[in-house]
């Protein structure tokens, strides 16, 4: 039998995985976003256009969600046109963005009252591998557990699924999980600046790092943005990096955030948030206003 799918959020990361999983035989997807052209897109892969987000819940069985923040996320659910309204009993909604715990279980006990089931399935690995099916993605699991059909759309998106422990702790462990990632480019764009101070080549380091096994592929992907020059990061290409060092900014505050919430203060990612732009290569907000 076939799984009602929903999917809210088509951006690049909703998108992909919204349009992995239109390509399964296994589900008949919805999709919903204010963008139309992102909707078109999915449609083309296989996906069916809702005329709302109150259409698409009462359709589905299972709802995914990937918007950019805390507030987008409680809009989605429970605002003036959430979603809950619609929803069937035993609905299951999994929350894919990148948010502070507290928000998902807010917004589970909210769910709780609907008989609807809310849960965290926050993932990592790039649209990259969100087009193939291979995301990591870490799961809070409710108490009540996964249902088959919220499994069987985990199982499809991702290469490897990890039950991190209760709602709000996939949150969490993807809030750690980019503060390495975030931490590695760091790390390259400060080695990167010593070779290249010491008129080095950089592409060194990539050969002594892979010959050792400690190069990532995000990493290596990442160093690609190292080597573009100041001078075309001025034009078109600065002006698309400045999405990342958003939400590069944004995750790591939330990171410092919750360091503070659990009196363990973390310096070293305030020091990391703050340096951004530096980590890209971009000037800094202070230095382009005295320019």
């Amino acid at each position: 039998m076939t799984a009602m799918i929903g999917y809210i959020g088509i951006g690049d990361m909703g998108g992909s995985m919204a349009g992995w999983l239109a390509q399964q035989d296994e589900f008949d997807v919805h999709v919903f976003d204010l963008s139309a052209d992102a909707v078109a897109a999915v449609v083309e892969k296989g996906a069916t256009a809702a005329e709302s987000g109150a259409a698409l819940a009462a359709a589905c069985d299972h709802i995914s969600i990937c918007v950019p923040n805390d507030e987008i996320v409680m809009d989605v659910i429970s605002g003036e046109n959430g979603i809950l309204e619609s929803c069937n009993p035993g609905t299951t909604i999994a929350i894919h963005s990148t948010i502070h715990p507290d928000t998902v279980r807010d917004a589970a006990a909210l769910a709780a009252d609907h008989q609807v089931i809310v849960f965290d399935a926050s993932v990592g690995g790039g649209t990259a591998n969100a087009d193939k099916g291979n995301l990591s993605i870490m799961v809070g699991v409710p108490d009540s557990g996964l249902t088959p059909t919220a499994r069987a759309v985990l199982d499809s998106c991702g290469g490897v699924v990890f039950e991190a422990g209760g709602v709000g702790t996939g949150a969490a462990m993807k809030v750690a999980f980019n503060v390495m990632t975030y931490f590695q480019q760091a790390a390259a764009s400060a080695a990167h600046q010593i070779m290249v101070g010491e008129g080095a080549d950089p592409a060194l380091l990539l050969d002594g790092w892979r010959h050792i096994g400690q190069l990532g592929a995000l990493t290596e992907l990442f160093w690609g943005i190292l080597d573009i020059s100041a001078d075309d990061k001025g034009g078109p290409i600065g002006d698309f990096l400045k999405g990342p060092i958003y939400l590069a900014e944004k995750d790591l505050d939330l990171a410092a955030s919750l360091g503070l919430e659990t009196g363990r203060p973390m310096p070293v990612v305030e020091a990391v948030r703050d340096s951004m732009n530096l980590v890209y290569g971009m000037p800094d907000a202070a230095d382009e206003q005295e320019s």
